[in-house]
């Protein structure tokens, strides 16, 4: 079992967190002699695919389902679009965010562009944390040295996604969005292609992806574009 104190949480959100990620040969007992030391207002526990059992055991002692997290990777060839899609992927482009740019896109977050995360869809949380917790992700990312770029169409900004190198040709784009006006447009899937397109451009090996199963939208558009899975990760959480 690893223990990892997410003091993020309590600087986004105003909750303190601790998160546990279970591997093989954890057992649900080991877990309980374990647990006073670091439950607290808001704990989090992932879950092998493998060990969905643990998860059932979870739900006796006050923890409920949440999510299902995907972790996937692509091997940068780019994949076979439609006549639409081409039509749209040809009128787009993208380019490295300025700081107004950056305001713009705390702006439309505060919008509500984030609707199936695990924050937003917890009772127990509020909008305003839910997006407090993904502009200051992205401020501690970037401050740490990962890009984020916006999406640009026929002259106007779509979307946005980050960029971060995670080492020997490796490049996680972690967080990425569609603006309000530009939600039904069908431009989702070009996020992707310039994923591919920019890893190319730094002679990059692969991309990884990840995904929550709450999001129809990204899990086909992901399988779409030949994504190939890694890891299944239940996620479950407790509030005290």
């Amino acid at each position: 079992m690893k223990l990892t104190h997410a003091v993020w949480e309590k600087r986004n959100m105003g909750v303190d967190c601790w998160e546990a990620l279970i591997q093989d040969g954890d057992t649900i007992e080991e877990f309980l002699d374990n647990a006073p030391k670091f439950e607290t207002e808001y704990t989090v526990i992932k879950i092998p695919a493998s060990m969905i059992g643990f998860g059932l055991e979870l739900q006796k002692y006050g923890y409920f389902y949440i999510e299902t997290a995907i972790s996937c990777h692509h091997d940068l060839k780019m994949p076979e679009l439609n006549k639409i899609q081409k039509r749209l992927l040809d009128e787009m482009s993208y380019e490295e965010m300025t700081e107004i740019d950056r305001q713009e896109l705390f702006g439309e977050i505060d919008k509500g562009i984030f609707t199936t995360d695990r924050i937003i869809l917890d009772p127990y949380f509020t909008r305003k944390q839910a997006n407090n917790r993904y502009k200051g992700w992205i401020k501690q990312e970037t401050d740490n040295g990962s890009q984020i770029y916006k999406m640009i169409y026929r002259g106007s900004t779509v979307g946005f996604f980050t960029y971060k190198d995670i080492g020997k040709g490796v490049y996680f784009p972690y967080i990425g969005g569609i603006y309000e006006s530009y939600l039904k447009a069908g431009v989702g899937f070009a996020q992707n292609c310039f994923h591919i397109e920019e890893a190319v451009k730094r002679s990059g090996k692969k991309v990884l992806g990840s995904y929550s199963t709450n999001n129809r939208g990204a899990a086909s558009i992901h399988m779409s574009m030949g994504y190939i899975l890694d890891e299944t990760t239940y996620v479950y959480v407790k509030h005290i």
